[in-house]
């Protein structure tokens, strides 16, 4: 029988192989977790939602979806509106505007102004914890544009109750509901700005005139917070959610992904109607009535 005192030591391509095994089985286990701790914990993300149409129904059911997603992806930290519109219809602007105040709830949103960021494109905006915008940007037109109401006509086809059953009021009260929306947007801009961290130093009459101003007066106004571009404003909401390391994402590419089958279907059948569809034009068109619009575009 062979003493154990007498075995000979491990060779050195043992001693090899094992060390090159443990090498392996280490490696192995690194990438494994490295993968296991990007699906637990997913790289944080800056989400750049678009408002960059004119503001109507397609746009508001397209937002609605992108802003819930934004809401409930544990991976986006921050979003970015990225705006460059003139505005639209105004029950769609609000709307939009009460879904970012809601947004900004729950992560930080930082507005990134384009071109254009007019009327109810504007009042959205202002619903992000902070502005920025370019030199040259055009902004602001606070205002509330309504056709003409209706005179109320005898009908040989229909019999009414009341006197304004077919009209909805007399002209006095449309004129009088007209004035309570541009209080209303107003106020919510002078509202948001006055807490904003370049507050507002215009009175409330001088914001109501429907003006424009460009990105360098809109700063001096504080009708926005900084100057800038939207790289700008993507450090600035990684920022806001203190983020060093980060992804930026198109919410509306995420939300598509996300989704399969008659979901999937039904999203795409509705960016393919908002891309379609037909501008708002109160200069060549007969403007629908009664309907009460926050866009800018000058009136002959």
């Amino acid at each position: 029988m062979t003493d154990p005192k007498e075995q000979s030591p491990p060779s050195a391509q043992t001693i090899a192989e094992k060390v090159a095994l443990t090498v392996i089985v280490l490696a192995v286990a690194a990438v494994a977790g490295y993968y296991l701790a990007r699906w637990l914990i997913p790289t944080p993300k800056v989400g750049l939602i678009y408002v960059d149409t004119q503001v109507g129904s397609f746009l508001t059911q397209a937002l609605t979806q992108e802003i819930e997603y934004a809401i409930q992806a544990r991976d986006i930290k921050a979003v970015v509106l990225v705006i460059n519109s003139p505005g639209g219809n105004a029950a769609d602007g609000h709307d939009i505007y009460y879904m970012v105040r809601n947004l900004r709830e729950k992560k930080p949103v930082v507005a990134s102004m384009d071109t254009l960021a007019a009327s109810a494109a504007y009042q959205i905006g202002v619903a992000a914890n902070e502005i920025y915008a370019k030199p040259a940007s055009i902004i602001g037109n606070v205002g509330v544009i309504m056709g003409q109401p209706q005179p109320e006509v005898l009908s040989e086809r229909f019999i009414t109750t009341g006197p304004f059953k077919s009209t909805g009021g007399s002209a006095t009260s449309w004129l009088q509901m007209l004035d309570l929306l541009h209080a209303n947007f107003r106020d919510s801009v002078v509202a948001e700005r006055s807490a904003a961290p370049n507050p507002l130093k215009l009175t409330p009459d001088e914001v109501a005139t429907g003006e424009i101003w460009i990105g360098v007066e809109a700063k001096a106004y504080g009708l926005i917070d900084h100057l800038g571009s939207l790289l700008d404003a993507i450090d600035r909401a990684a920022a806001l959610a203190n983020l060093k390391h980060y992804e930026v994402v198109d919410v509306r590419t995420e939300y598509l992904a996300s989704l399969e089958g008659e979901r999937l279907a039904a999203a795409q059948a509705l960016y393919e109607k908002l891309a379609a569809q037909p501008e708002i034009n109160l200069t060549t068109e007969e403007v629908e009535w009664p309907s009460f619009y926050q866009l800018y575009i000058p009136l002959e």
